[in-house]
């Protein structure tokens, strides 16, 4: 282990040395090093207060990152109504000013069921400029030292052997504070404050995540976040292993697909293989009818929705948390005469104890864009795509289907789930959700979002092929 100790903060000692006197531009001179002077020094003029320097994305490092009334009433206003986890704010870290402002807040969230592990997130709340707070987004707290100099998650439920895991309390006690204090004697340059203890990993002694702001020691210094490990020995050591840098600019932490930051999900309750785990820890369904039992789900998490039938005609995918999400392809139709049905995707939490209930609802993209993705119909136009009033996979659909692929000539297996949408041309375009899997040994499936064309003649092409990746497309509510 102490092989692969690194201290990074050297360059620190380097910034120290360089200050330079504002008014001379020559170094400044250490008390201790600087020849004695028998001048008497000459009073300066007090300087201006040097003007707010922002971090990149223009958020800005919080002077105080206590939890005050007014910001704990700004984030108990924004999660109002959210169930299913408790988020407890443990330091306030920025603010970005927008047509209002957006907080930043670092929290310790537990699901709510017996023995939950409590882990640390980041939650996003922007505050309108008459006071209404809404979530913008929560992203896991990356604390595991990874190669490249970043961070990821900690397991979430299970506390892996010799891994990382997170704090059960964030609480800088005095025992972690000395700890921190003895390791960073050597290091000289900038000023840390510990803000919150993450994580820790057990090994001959204990290695320690510490959230800190860092302060270089130079004028008008601007103060930034790092996550600081410490290693802790047995006989009451401590020192440095690694420094990296944590910017809070939200960008950084949405999601998008990263598996290695949605390793706290994938692992769950320790039954799931990894390594058949989709980007963000949803599992493409091995078998998408709708089930009794799925229909159960699906009908208690809606049991008090109304204006809108919703009716599931796929399974799409899984997730595995602290009981599990489920996807739901489903056909929506608002309730009033003449409504066209349209498709959604229907994301579903059902607890360790068989509660169910909605955690977000997306329009299903069908029309496809130039740059290789695709969106949601936003009206029916002539000569425009459209949802199709039944999904049915007919044989008529699938004969053309089996056609076009002819045509498209890949090597793998392609299994229609849905009849999306239509647009009508010298002909019909269509575009059918598919099951893909590729003729590999131990391929995964995938879905994908494909386009024929189907000719006045009887003939079919295939026109195009989209990814369709449903993990990304669940915001949990925000």
């Amino acid at each position: 282990m102490k092989k692969l100790i690194v201290i990074l903060l050297a360059a620190l000692l380097l910034v120290s040395a360089a200050a330079c006197n504002k008014e001379t531009g020559k170094p400044v001179e250490n008390a201790e090093t600087a020849p004695n002077q028998n001048v008497e020094a000459t009073p300066e003029p007090e300087p201006e207060p040097a003007p707010e320097i922002m971090p990149a994305g223009g958020w800005a490092i919080a002077e105080d990152t206590s939890i005050t009334a007014e910001r704990k009433a700004v984030f108990d206003k924004a999660l109002e109504g959210l169930v299913g986890v408790n988020y407890v704010p443990v330091a306030y870290l920025g603010s970005q000013v927008v047509a209002g402002t957006n907080h930043c807040f670092l929290t310790q969230a537990t699901i709510v069921y017996p023995d939950a592990v409590p882990m640390f997130t980041l939650v996003y709340i922007y505050e309108d400029l008459s006071g209404n707070a809404e979530i913008l987004n929560i992203a896991n707290m990356p604390v595991v030292p990874v190669d490249g100099g970043t961070a990821a998650e900690a397991p979430g439920d299970e506390m892996l052997m010799g891994g990382w895991a997170y704090a059960e309390s964030p609480e800088i006690t005095d025992e972690i504070k000395a700890r921190l204090e003895k390791a960073l004697e050597q290091m000289v340059g900038a000023n840390y404050e510990p803000i919150a203890n993450l994580a820790t990993q057990v090994v001959a002694g204990t290695n320690r995540c510490l959230l800190c702001k860092v302060t270089p020691v130079v004028p008008n210094a601007v103060a930034d976040y790092a996550l600081v490990y410490v290693y802790e020995d047995l006989e009451g050591g401590a020192q440095v292993l690694y420094v990296i840098g944590f910017a809070i600019d939200m960008q950084n932490y949405l999601p998008d697909g990263d598996a290695e930051a949605e390793i706290g999900d994938a692992i769950g309750d320790g039954t799931v293989d990894l390594g058949e785990m989709l980007a963000g820890g949803w599992q493409v369904a091995y078998e998408t009818a709708i089930t009794d039992e799925l229909r159960a789900i699906f009908d208690k998490a809606l049991n008090e929705l109304v204006g809108v039938n919703y009716e599931p005609i796929a399974l799409l995918g899984t997730q595995v948390v602290a009981g599990t999400n489920y996807c739901f392809l489903a056909q929506a139709t608002v309730v009033y005469p003449g409504a066209q049905p349209y498709y959604v995707l229907v994301y579903i939490y059902q607890d360790l104890e068989g509660n169910a209930q909605i955690m977000n609802f997306a329009d299903m993209p069908v029309v496809p864009n130039e740059d290789g993705t695709a969106s949601a119909v936003e009206e029916m136009t002539s000569g425009g795509w459209f949802y199709t009033e039944s999904y049915e996979i007919t044989d008529e659909i699938e004969a053309k289907f089996g056609a076009a692929l002819n045509s498209y000539g890949y090597l793998a297996v392609y299994e229609p789930v849905a009849n999306l949408a239509e647009q009508v041309v010298a002909g019909t375009n269509r575009c059918l959700l598919v099951r893909f899997t590729e003729r590999i040994p131990d391929a995964l499936p995938e879905y994908k979002l494909m386009y024929v064309y189907e000719a006045l003649d009887g003939t079919a092409e295939m026109l195009n092929v989209l990814d369709f990746d449903l993990g990304a497309l669940c915001t949990y509510g925000a």
